[in-house]
């Protein structure tokens, strides 16, 4: 009866938490009484006093609220107080408690709370903040004394303890923030010293003082996620193309579609910029899917349009690794009503060496049905001898860091073509990427390489643009030199004329008559050893509208009758079944039209390249090579 009219009065006279407060400390005294005690008491100070349980050091909110006071909230008027904040997380604690059992991870946890006592001083702060982290403050410490305690840490933990007959050191990453220069407030410093925490941990260095390298994410991250749902949702996925050259023909047999994400707000974003958060998120499958649908759509209109081309698709490790791949692209190529043969699967190394055996399940149902497969990016994984002999493929993509040292690195060049003699020697063709200078072309020509791609051919292109490029690639073929010759040397010094002039001499005329062999023919030597072009035209640019006033055409164009309008346009000539005029694999120009094709005044294909043709042509005493020189200005490939 006493007790129901007391709690009545105190309910009147105090505020509901004063009276929870008053009767959970009233609780906690009469525990031992009647006999209660030890667990319970113990979480009943944790929860008021901030006391952890297993190792008494205080939790994370009381540590914060006393670093408060210490630090002075972060709004010091006369000038800030020096102390240095210390996160101490045990690397391994996960793998104790799984494979010895939880007992014997507490046990590890109190032992290394009893060694970071030792280490520090009575008045510094130590505080279990986390399951497997700690927190230190020390106060009037300057920078280069909280590492020499950061490494005093490491060095007692070092000694191994002693957990179920097993003697297991307690390995740790300690991130160091030191205030006031990085920050004033205990937040602040927590959050720093957590980003140079995981960053120790992940360099495997032990301990990191904070600076700007260690930032583990931004604000524009954080909302990343939900964009690339509302990207696949909406259709704001798109894909570029970069033509693929045959070496021996110089004729393009495919593209590789490079995927871009056209943001509402943002505009095109490269991969780089939302590919790995699409693989932590999950996407991936959905992206591939989506990829994969658009290519071989475009791949269809190519087709319709009598240029076969084959379209390279780059599919991760997450998605070749499920078998219902197989059967999403087999539907893919019936629905869009092309044979196996168009579509070819890049894969990378990594991830796919872990999980082996189903990638070669999945890979061989892709061969098994016509799709090619090729190893994208060889050269720069751990295992790629391993690599090449395990998984099931037709061709290998020498990665481009490969490439960009050959012209001046007798090594580096010696790597690539050895490169190529092996993938020669298992059956592999051999696809070299990043061919930026004629004189790359040239030399992996002389090697046998058997297809390349890079700017020297040409940016990504949309989808769009691809007809009316391959036009302008067969006009840039007029300029090679006849098979078996050698490689031109020496530059050309072009020189620009009045629209209208007279045509080029009978001589001019004469060598720029090509003949195009169809993809694969013999021939006593590589024919595309140095091409007249410049790889920063704008024609080739990434971009979806048609260059200098050129037009795509629909259709397919003969290059024996494209004729130059007024202002350099090419009219469109009749459709031919053949499709010829298209510089494919299998649109190339009948024999009876190669030997009549004439090159007009206004030369069509060129005027889109950037430059145009004149009458005087000075060589000096040497060929034409592949290098153009303008208004005193080298243009290479």
């Amino acid at each position: 009866m006493a007790v129901a009219s007391w709690r009545a009065a105190i309910s009147v006279l105090a505020p509901p938490d004063a009276v929870t407060t008053s009767l959970a400390v009233a609780a906690a005294a009469c525990l031992p009484v009647f006999g209660v005690g030890g667990r319970v008491a113990a979480a009943v100070r944790f929860r008021w006093h901030g006391l952890d349980e297993l190792t008494g050091l205080p939790g994370r909110r009381y540590f914060v609220e006393t670093a408060a006071r210490w630090l002075g909230g972060g709004h010091r008027v006369r000038g800030s107080a020096s102390a240095a904040l210390i996160l101490i997380d045990l690397d391994r604690l996960r793998d104790i408690n799984g494979t010895l059992g939880h007992e014997h991870g507490d046990l590890m946890l109190t032992t290394v709370s009893d060694r970071l006592r030792s280490v520090l001083r009575p008045a510094d702060l130590l505080a279990r903040v986390d399951g497997d982290g700690f927190a230190a403050l020390l106060r009037g410490v300057d920078l280069a004394g909280a590492e020499a305690v950061a490494r005093r840490i490491r060095e007692v933990l070092r000694t191994p303890v002693r957990l179920d007959d097993l003697r297991v050191q307690a390995d740790v990453s300690v991130g160091i923030a030191h205030a006031p220069e990085h920050g004033r407030g205990v937040l602040e410093l927590m959050r720093r010293a957590e980003e140079a925490m995981y960053t120790a941990k992940g360099t495997h260095s032990g301990q990191r003082v904070y600076d700007s390298d260690c930032q583990l994410g931004n604000r524009a991250q954080l909302g990343l996620r939900a964009d690339l749902w509302e990207a696949l949702d909406d259709g704001q996925i798109e894909l570029r193309y970069q033509p693929k050259a045959n070496m021996r023909s110089g004729l393009i047999s495919g593209v590789e579609a490079l995927v871009r994400w056209r943001h509402p707000t943002d505009g095109l974003r490269l991969p780089d910029m939302f590919l790995p958060e699409m693989e932590r998120a999950g996407l991936m499958g959905r992206l591939t899917q989506r990829v994969l649908d658009l290519a071989l759509a475009d791949c269809a209109r190519w087709h319709a349009a009598g240029a076969a081309l084959a379209v390279s698709v780059n599919v991760p490790a997450s998605v070749i690794v499920d078998c219902g791949f197989v059967d999403l692209a087999r539907d893919s190529l019936k629905r869009h009503g092309l044979p196996a043969s168009a579509l070819i699967v890049e894969v990378t190394e990594d991830g796919i060496i872990t999980m082996l055996e189903q990638a070669q399940r999945t890979l061989s149902g892709l061969r098994d049905h016509g799709v090619q497969v090729s190893l994208d990016d060889y050269g720069t994984g751990f295992c790629s001898l391993a690599y090449l002999r395990e998984l099931p493929a037709d061709e290998v993509k020498l990665d481009q860091r490969f490439l960009q040292d050959i012209d001046r690195d007798s090594s580096a060049a010696e790597i690539v073509r050895s490169t190529v003699s092996l993938a020669h020697a298992l059956r592999l063709r051999i696809v070299a990427e990043g061919v930026e200078t004629s004189r790359s072309w040239a030399s992996l020509a002389a090697w046998q390489c058997d297809e390349v791609q890079g700017y020297f051919l040409s940016r990504p292109l949309v989808a769009e643009r691809v007809l009316s490029w391959l036009r302008e690639w067969g006009d840039r073929l007029r300029w090679l030199p006849p098979a078996g010759e050698s490689a031109p040397t020496g530059p050309i010094r072009v020189t620009t004329a009045p629209r209208g002039a007279g045509s080029h001499s009978a001589a001019t005329a004469a060598n720029a008559r090509p003949s195009f062999p169809t993809v694969g023919a013999a021939s006593s030597g590589p024919v595309a050893t140095a091409l007249m072009t410049t790889s920063a035209s704008p024609s080739i640019a990434e971009s979806s509208s048609p260059p200098n006033g050129s037009v795509p055409v629909a259709g397919p164009v003969s290059l024996a009758s494209a004729q130059a309008g007024p202002a350099g346009r090419v009219s469109k000539a009749p459709t031919t079944p053949s499709g010829s005029g298209l510089a494919s694999g299998v649109a190339e120009p009948p024999a009876a039209a190669r030997s009549s094709l004439a090159v007009p005044s206004d030369r069509p294909g060129l005027w889109p390249m950037g430059f145009r043709m004149s009458q005087r042509v000075d060589v000096g005493s040497r060929r034409p090579s592949g290098q153009l020189a303008r208004d005193g200005q080298r243009l290479t490939g």
